[in-house]
């Protein structure tokens, strides 16, 4: 019996696709960990934002410390600042199984599986299309190990989405062709709750699908589909909504959205954007920091190689399928890939230009090469053999000799990657001459294709990892586990046991503080609450995806309650706090005897329009002088806080400056303790009027003081409350936004899919007991 089911598995196609998808991302992986001793890093967001990330919410999921979050920049919301990167993927969930601080070691494991379940999900897809169904494992394999997923290994969170994106075609191709309900539903689910951001470009995606794949086709036939297919999404989003609603609710907050493509922007880019478009269809992917050609470095994710072919059988079928519905939606999408509108509506029209929807045409490109290879007798391969080569020569010509400006002698910033990416395309377009025309009916055809695809894929992959090895040697994986890891845990051991202060970081440490635990001013990641955004815009310097504090703006240490300062230098003549080597740096740790602790009182307010008028290099000693209050807001504290003279706003002597300091230490908290659900804070006043905690705001919070609620107040960007003379005792407490509303919606949803699925079974027991109701009646009497 148990060698008959090894049989069977072994026959079985996704066991092939897994076991071929393992083999390939081991031959991407495992050297690396072989000489590392299981450890993994890459570069730059790998190693300072997925490794922390990563590490502080498995901690808090398992400490159920899961609303506000005090180790992400001031504070932030935790749902809606990790739900991008880590809460809704199932591969975070795996790695929960294991202690936090082994994220540096499970994180390959975890690529790797992510690799084997995009082919697995890539394959399900293109294997309707395909009689044969081991060129659906080649095209699963395509699809996985794009360039496009080569380029994005600096983003972990990436290869959530390939993995799982498959399975909304899957499920609508069975919802609409075979009327199969639930799959499209259960896909969506899944999709919306995976990653919120990238689902808002997967629908612009379906709906294209939809009207090319289905109402192009047979018009009559499929709109009877649409309202089956709208029932599904919506019931779809609706399961996700415990974690979609916070998320987007949390999102609008950020300003990075607001911006918008205006005149010729909308209409076409410029042409090394064009260039890198064809260099990302025609080349194997390129090292994302450090960029071969055209561009030194680009975080765009351009991507889209398909290994060993290349785009060599899509422009086969593109030639010889001109009615395809594959070749009208590659048309389409080529289209919205080289108009900036069009391109941005994979983005909620945002005006940063991304290329992180490519993994979509990526799915269409391996299934038509799928198709291609099954009849490639019947496709003229060799015209589009000929096509492909002469673009990427003309391509490789062009950048290579043509001059790039007065200083530069062409495009090429990395000539030896270059060459190796240019030679690894000329292999690959020979390879695909030997296979789909001077072979293409070899005996063991599948075999040699197989072997292939798999060399070329696991090889590029290694090639780059290793190349980035070999570049960054400064943030190895050793380097890594001793700079974020190690001296994280450290840090949190040597810094006195208080919770009433912050710290600021220097150098590469950007999230140093949630792997130490420790609250801070500084982060590197885009999800954080609208309110920090609203403050470093007040005073004249915009966060964008870090928050950098200016070393003039030295009024803001002790506002923001910066009592310790972790850097990899020391300072002259100023004896450290502590030191410790941590494996890679010695660090030092300084303490800041400005620092006022969280929640203080003032005397004074300025109005927001008032503030504004204040030059940018004072504004931050005018914040220790009187709390930025909006100008709706001045009758609120009219009998509490008086307006800030003009005499006195303009005073920034070092004297004054020393004064601010000791009028708000008078009146501080004289305890501040946090914890899952919000803080506490005790202060004595001598009249009334309001404390101020530089605590972000967030419409999730609440207050009360001394056991009585009270109103809050968004101090720009930070809280104030009323508080009376004497003892206070002040509470705030948190609320996710939007979850309780989104746990209703899952409920609902996930009851309605109850239903959905099982409507045809409860009606028909329903049919069943109407028809034995006058017999039972009738045997009665």
């Amino acid at each position: 019996m148990p060698q008959y089911m090894l049989r069977k598995i072994g026959k079985n196609d996704y066991t092939k696709v897994f076991l071929l998808c393992l083999l390939t991302s081991g031959m991407m992986f495992l050297p690396t960990l072989l000489m590392n001793k299981g450890l993994f890093s890459l570069v730059g967001d790998f190693n300072y934002q997925q490794i922390p990330f990563n590490i502080l919410s498995n901690r808090a999921i398992k400490s159920g410390d899961i609303f506000w979050n005090w180790y992400t920049d001031l504070g932030s919301n935790f749902i809606g600042s990790y739900s991008f990167y880590t809460l809704g993927s199932p591969f975070f969930w795996l790695s929960l199984l294991f202690p936090p601080f082994a994220f540096p070691y499970v994180v390959a494991p975890l690529l790797m599986l992510k690799y084997c379940t995009a082919g697995l999900t890539a394959y399900a897809y293109i294997r309707r299309y395909v009689k044969d169904g081991r060129y659906a494992i080649i095209g699963a394999l395509l699809y996985a190990f794009s360039g496009f997923s080569t380029v994005n290994l600096m983003f972990n969170h990436f290869h959530d989405v390939i993995a799982l994106f498959p399975l909304l075609l899957f499920g609508l191709d069975r919802l609409v062709l075979n009327k199969k309900c639930g799959w499209f539903a259960a896909a969506v689910a899944l999709n919306a709750t995976l990653n919120f951001f990238f689902f808002t470009g997967e629908v612009v995606f379906l709906l294209l699908y939809f009207i090319v794949r289905f109402l192009a086709e047979d018009f009559k036939r499929y709109v009877r589909r649409l309202p089956a297919v709208l029932l599904e999404g919506v019931i779809g989003v609706g399961m996700a909504g415990v974690l979609l609603l916070p998320a987007v609710l949390f999102t609008l907050q950020n300003p990075r959205l607001d911006a918008f493509l205006y005149g010729p922007t909308a209409l076409i880019f410029d042409g090394r954007r064009y260039l890198e478009l064809l260099k990302a269809f025609f080349m194997p992917a390129d090292i994302m920091p450090h960029q071969s050609a055209i561009y030194p470095s680009d975080f765009t994710s351009s991507g889209a190689w398909l290994p060993l072919f290349g785009p060599v059988a899509v422009f086969a079928l593109l030639i010889g399928s001109k009615k395809s519905w594959m070749s009208r939606l590659f048309k389409v999408l080529v289209v919205m890939a080289c108009v900036p509108l069009l391109n941005s509506l994979f983005y909620a029209f945002n005006a940063s230009y991304y290329a992180r929807w490519l993994y979509m045409p990526v799915l269409i490109m391996a299934l038509m090469t799928a198709v291609v290879l099954e009849k490639r007798e019947a496709y003229p391969c060799s015209r589009a053999l000929l096509v492909t080569s002469v673009v990427t020569g003309l391509l490789a010509g062009f950048l290579l000799f043509y001059p790039w400006s007065e200083s530069q002698k062409s495009a090429v910033l990395q000539m030896d990657l270059f060459l190796f990416y240019l030679c690894s395309t000329a292999a690959g377009l020979t390879t695909a001459y030997y296979l789909l025309i001077r072979f293409r009916n070899a005996r063991r055809w599948m075999l040699f294709t197989t072997i292939g695809v798999v060399l070329f894929s696991g090889g590029l992959g290694f090639f780059n990892i290793a190349s980035i090895h070999s570049i960054y040697p400064w943030q190895s994986p050793q380097a890594i586990e001793d700079t974020v890891v190690k001296t994280g845990q450290e840090v949190k051991r040597v810094l006195p046991d208080r919770e009433d202060y912050r710290i600021s970081i220097s150098d590469n440490g950007w999230n140093l503080p949630m792997v130490s635990q420790t609250p801070t001013v500084n982060s590197f990641t885009s999800m954080v609450n609208g309110s920090i955004f609203q403050f470093y815009e007040s005073i004249g310097s915009p966060r964008d995806v870090k928050t950098i504090i200016p070393e003039d703006y030295y009024g803001l240490k002790p506002l923001l309650s910066v009592g310790y300062a972790v850097q990899t230098q020391p300072r002259a003549k100023q004896k450290p706090y502590a030191s410790f080597f941590n494996g890679t740096n010695t660090i030092y740790i300084y303490k800041n005897p400005d620092a006022l602790p969280v929640g203080f009182t003032y005397d004074y307010y300025l109005t927001e329009s008032r503030f504004d008028h204040i030059a940018d290099q004072y504004k931050h000693l005018v914040l220790l002088k009187a709390a930025v209050l909006p100008d709706g807001e001045v009758n609120r504290v009219r009998n509490r806080m008086l307006p800030l003279p003009e005499s006195q706003i303009f005073t920034f002597e070092k004297n004054d400056y020393r004064k601010d300091l000791e009028a708000r230490q008078k009146e501080a908290s004289r305890s501040f303790h946090h914890d899952a659900r919000g803080f506490t804070s005790e202060i004595d006043v001598d009249a009334n009027k309001f404390a101020f905690f530089s605590v972000p705001y967030d419409k999730g919070w609440s207050a009360t003081v001394n056991g009585r609620a009270v109103q809050i107040i968004n101090s720009d960007g930070f809280m104030m409350v009323p508080v009376y003379e004497g003892k206070n005792i002040i509470r705030f407490n948190y609320h996710t936004p939007g979850l309780t509303a989104g746990i209703f919606l899952s409920l609902v949803s996930g009851s309605g899919f109850i239903v959905w699925i099982f409507r045809r079974r409860l009606f028909k027991r329903k049919m069943i007991r109407k028809r034995r109701l006058p017999q039972q009646s009738l045997f009665r009497t």
